[in-house]
């Protein structure tokens, strides 16, 4: 069985309906999971370094779940990334720490798929905001699977209804299952 680490990017997922979701039913499915939470962790962002490393170290397979924002990861998961990927340990002639393991990227968007086409509000298909992620990957020598991603995800207190939200979880739900799949896949 694969050591599966997943990076919990939310900046607050108490708050959160999709990505708790989308955690929660992950482990019920993938019991051997690590989970780092890292707005819990680090809630003042002052990352440890050593000891996130460490836990990259002993993974086979590394999730970074969160919700996408602004065509990208929320701010606490970009910095964990700046602060842990560091030269020499992630990349660079002696940063071989993570070559070879997996990296999956699950994340949530608030628009519909829909709206990620050519012409539409984002104007662009969700697999064109990926290069960044396929660069970090091909940088430290990560195998970056199939992305796992649930569009329309966005939930709004006061203005969205219980059957909305009934949807939302119904979508995690769903998500938490590919994901695990995808997982699975890797044995």
């Amino acid at each position: 069985m694969n050591n599966v680490l997943l990076i919990s990017g939310h900046p607050d997922l108490k708050s959160s309906h999709s990505n708790a979701t989308i955690i929660s039913e992950f482990l019920k499915l993938y019991k051997d999971a690590s989970v780092r939470r890292l707005d819990e962790m680090y809630p003042d962002y002052r990352i440890d370094v050593k000891s996130e490393q460490m836990a990259l170290v002993k993974a086979d397979i590394i999730i970074w779940q969160f919700p996408y924002y602004w065509y990208y990861m929320p701010a606490l998961l970009k910095k964990w990334l700046d602060d842990v990927f560091t030269h020499g340990f992630a990349h660079g002639s002696k940063g071989k720490s993570l070559e070879g393991k997996k990296l999956i990227i699950s994340f949530t968007t608030g628009a519909s798929e829909e709206e990620y086409q050519h012409g539409e509000a984002m104007n662009f298909k969700v697999e064109e905001f990926l290069n960044p992620f396929v660069q970090t990957a091909n940088l430290c020598g990560l195998q970056l699977l199939k992305p796992v991603y649930s569009n329309g995800m966005m939930y709004v207190n006061g203005i969205s209804t219980e059957d909305d939200l009934s949807k939302i979880k119904a979508k995690a739900t769903d998500h938490a299952r590919r994901l695990y799949e995808l997982v699975l896949k890797q044995e």
